[in-house]
């Protein structure tokens, strides 16, 4: 299922020695509407890493998330 948009941002980064870049944050509701699933990744050179977390423990246990899409733990 489509995750609803809740807000986005991009925070300036001086980089590490290769480049500068940002940091991107996208935020969605989680499926039971009481948390917040967050999306981030480095846009750095030679950092690329990303990461998506729910704050809500009740949707942890049910769903496995990615960027604004979540799918149910069978």
């Amino acid at each position: 299922m489509n995750l609803k948009f809740k807000d986005s941002h991009s925070e300036y980064h001086p980089g590490w020695g290769a480049g500068e870049g940002t940091v991107d944050r996208e935020e969605y509701f989680c499926p039971c509407g009481k948390g917040t699933v967050t999306y981030e990744k480095d846009n750095i050179p030679g950092f690329r890493s990303k990461d998506i977390y729910c704050d809500c423990q009740e949707c942890n246990r049910k769903y496995n998330f990615s960027r604004g899409v979540t799918t149910e733990i069978k």
